[in-house]
């Protein structure tokens, strides 16, 4: 019995030391109520599987840490003193550090790219604007195609009456995307005016054209709510708090500055946006 007893507290001890340690600073502080670290697993029929730690304030103000976290791919989540929540959404392809991906935020037409300079594609010593900076950077990634592609699936028939895409990420082979889908009425055994909304992340892959992989799909949150409660529901999304690797017997830190204005096209559609008609 003794034996068993010393195997056991040797393996919860083993368990604790190859845990990680993963500190979060975010700014302004006085702005935070609470940070998470969520682990988001695959989703099974009806069910989405995640995780989530909390982490406490550490001994700076801004830094918020947890010990002893299972290693892992983390989404961090912000809760703000004005009850904004801000989630983490990780849409990393798997590319590789060295490899050119891009960063999209559709709302906002907002691009940037790792690992490579747009101004290689015109001849050395050419003044090049901004504009054709991005021209060319789109030209890279093939984003025309799939600028298209995503407003011919906002166009195909489906469940949902509201089809967006926030944001996308990737390689001009592989992309992953944030999709904002939602129904407002009218579906089986509705009460009121009930609407379900999702999130998700999509993934794309090129083959002479872009397309969305069937299967894949991973549901970041699912809600099914009265309307005046759904008016009031917000769930912002960003990549830059996404996919913070924690490993075992080692200490991530991720630092995030709140943007000074929280916009709800990172996430659940403004208010007065429309949806388009039920085809």
């Amino acid at each position: 019995m003794k034996s068993l007893l010393v195997v056991l507290m040797a393996a919860a001890t083993a368990a604790w030391a190859a845990a990680g340690q993963l500190e979060v600073v975010v700014s302004p502080p006085e702005k935070v109520k609470r940070v998470q670290a969520i682990l988001r697993g695959a989703n099974a029929i009806m069910s989405i599987n995640q995780k989530a730690f909390d982490l406490k304030p550490g001994g700076e103000n801004g830094h918020f840490i947890v010990e002893d976290l299972p290693g892992g791919v983390y989404d961090i989540g912000i809760e703000t003193v004005d009850q904004k929540r801000i989630e983490g959404v990780n849409l990393n392809v798997g590319a590789g550090t060295d490899a050119p991906v891009f960063h999209w935020w559709l709302p906002g037409d907002r691009l940037t790219a790792d690992n490579y300079d747009p101004a290689s594609a015109f001849e050395e010593g050419t003044v090049v604007k901004d504009e054709e900076k991005a021209e060319a950077v789109r030209k890279k990634f093939r984003l025309d195609a799939l600028r298209q592609c995503f407003d011919a699936l906002a166009k195909v028939k489906r469940f949902e009456n509201y089809f967006r895409v926030i944001y996308a990420s990737g390689t001009a082979e592989n992309v992953k995307a944030l999709v904002e889908l939602r129904r407002d009425g009218g579906f089986y055994a509705v009460k009121g005016e009930e609407v379900v909304w999702r999130s998700e992340i999509w993934t794309f892959t090129w083959a002479g054209a872009w397309s969305a992989q069937n299967r894949g799909a991973k549901v970041l949150e699912r809600v099914r709510i009265q309307r005046a409660e759904f008016d009031k529901f917000e769930r912002l999304y960003d990549p830059r708090l996404g996919g913070a690797i924690v490993r075992n017997d080692a200490k991530t830190k991720v630092e995030y500055t709140l943007p000074a204005a929280l916009d709800d096209t990172m996430g659940k559609a403004r208010k007065t946006e429309q949806p388009a008609p039920a085809r």
